[in-house]
């Protein structure tokens, strides 16, 4: 009820809530500005996404249909190994590494997500594993628990339907980045490299093309120009590895090969500080401190702050230099 009172107007308790839940039904029947502005064919939103994540598995289907749609038309999809590294640091190390270099390299690009990482590529005596044979002995990674592996067909073929649903839902420049393979691989092309090659050629001429960028594990092996992540943590963070016994060689995959190391490695500074950046329980910081430089190559880690600064440096440079070469191949092939 409405009446006057002073030359005023007073509303009643029950007129004003009449008035209101009008005007919120009268709100509720328009159409939103975003919801009116659809993709031709889709019916979907145009607006450009507030993204969350670029880590598709924590964007909601909507979101990942807006991202394509508003220019986000690179993936990247990250390869990694579940493997030994010795006693302090866990066996899903390249999962949390690829998984944080891709995060950075996406956000350097601009315009990229990421796809969930493969967790588990071709390894060494994966198929004697299978068989149970023993003889020759098993050797590489998986004489330790923990280490696993998948047939190189299975792997493919994997790797193949990865990248056709990629292509399916609208990705442009689907991208392969791996922490275990690259052109200084013993095969080269390495299997994924193959599959990348293979499932171009079955594609044709169509508008998306998938990538493999050798560079990105190359980058970390060696570089002629001496402008590798090695080169990097001496010149720029003075972080300097040496061999600190002899009696386990370190030259090549030896120490894995020949049974001369009985609790095996495989994890040096680089991989611990990127770790204890984005996974810091996978370190075992604390106890390799505890235990001394001899168990860090020589490397007097200082404190775990730091570990986690120098982590931070290695993830942006090679971020950088990962979206460097992205973006080199996607300009050659268009």
């Amino acid at each position: 009820m409405i009446f006057e009172k002073g030359g005023g107007v007073v509303m009643t308790r029950q007129t004003r809530y009449n008035m209101f839940f009008a005007v919120a039904l009268f709100a509720f029947m328009i159409p939103s500005t975003a919801a009116s502005q659809a993709v031709p064919g889709r019916g979907a939103s145009t607006v450009a996404p507030v993204l969350h994540s670029v880590h598709i598995e924590e964007l909601t289907w909507v979101e990942v249909r807006d991202a394509i749609a508003t220019g986000h038309t690179t993936v990247i999809v990250p390869l990694a190994a579940i493997e030994q590294n010795g006693p302090y640091m866990a066996t899903g190390k390249h999962v949390y590494v690829v998984k944080g270099i891709a995060e950075a390299t996406a956000r350097v690009l601009g315009n990229a997500l990421v796809a969930p990482v493969v967790p588990l590529g071709p390894g060494g005596s994966v198929e004697q594993v299978l068989s149970l044979e023993s003889d020759p002995p098993i050797r590489g990674h998986m004489r330790w628990p923990g280490s696993m592996a998948v047939r190189r067909e299975v792997y493919q073929e994997l790797l193949s339907d990865i990248l056709g649903n990629l292509r399916y839902h609208g990705f442009l420049d689907i991208v392969v980045i791996s922490e275990h393979e690259g052109f200084t691989s013993e095969e080269s092309p390495g299997p994924a490299a193959e599959t990348v090659a293979t499932v171009n050629e079955r594609w044709g001429s169509g508008k998306a093309i998938a990538h493999f960028i050798p560079e990105y594990r190359d980058h970390l092996i060696s570089d002629p120009r001496g402008s590798h992540a090695a080169t990097f943590l001496q010149d720029e963070l003075g972080v300097v590895e040496k061999v600190v016994d002899e009696e386990i060689p370190e030259a090549g995959q030896n120490y894995l090969l020949d049974g001369r190391n009985p609790v095996g490695t495989h994890d040096g500074y680089y991989f611990s500080a990127v770790l204890q950046a984005v996974h810091p329980a996978t370190v075992r910081a604390a106890e390799r401190i505890a235990a001394g430089p001899q168990v860090s190559y020589g490397v007097d880690w200082g404190s775990v702050k730091q570990l986690a600064a120098n982590g931070r440096k290695l993830i942006q440079y090679r971020a950088t230099a990962t979206a460097k070469y992205i973006r080199k191949a996607i300009a050659a092939s268009r």
